[in-house]
């Protein structure tokens, strides 16, 4: 599983690139490996529960807009679930 973080670092873009980043068919909601997402608050960037292969989590942080325009810097930490809801 991963968590990745995501900072913007033009966040002048990232309403311009919204509809794109929600709808990418090369992204991590296409591909299918979100288990939880949202905006951090306050609204300086994101941050996603991934399930799949580091492979599959890099080309899917790769194709996002915000990530290949330039609009956000991603940080993928790899973790195993010990205790919670997704252990």
């Amino acid at each position: 599983m991963f968590l990745v973080t995501l900072d913007y670092t033009d966040p002048a873009r990232i309403d311009e690139l919204l509809d794109e980043h929600y709808s990418n068919p090369d992204g991590a909601f296409a591909r299918g490996l979100v288990r939880l997402a949202g905006r951090r608050e306050p609204r300086t960037g994101g941050l996603m529960i991934l399930d799949g292969t580091r492979a599959e989590v890099d080309a899917a942080v790769a194709a996002d807009p915000f990530v290949r325009y330039g609009a956000a810097k991603a940080t993928v930490v790899e973790f195993h679930p010990t205790r919670g809801t997704f252990a």
